[in-house]
């Protein structure tokens, strides 16, 4: 995990320096303990049309999904989580800063389990460049496909103590689950996100490129 990351995160907040001496204090314990797990495996889509594709016999709905998977075999879904062992980390009741502070933290280690998920599927298949999509991170696939893409593990997510919801969210709150693939062009969900202030973007708003992939707006 890296601390400096949580510290700006942070900082988009109007981080003061007692709040970034706290948080770099709970990231140091947090980095002794955390353990974030994920699984992913091997999957080959298959495009229906221009908002439909199937992987292994399952059905998502996503124009842009759907157009990132042509001609793409294999993709990779997986599911991470940041896990539980940060629960245990001493804060004194009450205290909302440092429960503010860990709870930021939490999204740190959780991304950085992604990206090394996404590091390690790129070295053992020998891949390029990869980007991934999740469901609920823009309009075009919403968090209802979390459950389609549940359906191609089978109850493994289990595994990992992660479970979903009837209404799509995951339990532990800091997972996440997506389908990640190769990609040469740059592509980053965040380019098809409105939300211009989420401490969380990767990439600007590029309104061209959304009606390259979604279609000029109604």
């Amino acid at each position: 995990m890296d601390t400096d990351a949580v510290v700006r995160r942070l900082r988009f907040r109007n981080l003061n320096p007692r709040l970034e001496g706290m948080a770099r204090e709970l990231a140091e314990a947090a980095r002794a303990v955390a353990r974030p797990p994920a699984i992913y495996r091997v999957a080959r889509p298959c495009v229906i049309d221009s908002a439909t594709v199937e992987i292994d016999g399952v059905r998502f709905t996503s124009r842009a999904l759907s157009k990132n998977l042509v001609d793409q075999a294999p993709v990779y879904p997986f599911i991470a989580t940041a896990g539980q062992e940060m629960e245990g980390l001493p804060i004194p009741a009450g205290d909302v800063m440092r429960q503010y502070c860990l709870d930021i933290i939490k999204t740190v280690v959780l991304v950085s389990a992604v990206d090394h998920l996404s590091d390690y599927i790129k070295n053992t298949y020998s891949l390029g460049n990869v980007t991934h999509m999740n469901p609920g991170e823009i309009e075009d696939w919403p968090i209802t496909q979390q459950k389609p893409l549940f359906a191609l593990f089978g109850g493994a997510e289990r595994q990992i103590g992660v479970t979903l919801t009837e209404s799509g969210v995951m339990k532990p709150i800091k997972s996440r689950s997506g389908i990640l693939f190769p990609n040469e062009s740059g592509f980053v969900s965040c380019q098809l996100c409105t939300q211009v202030k989420c401490p969380g973007r990767r990439a600007g708003y590029d309104p061209a490129l959304v009606e390259e992939m979604l279609g000029a707006p109604s």
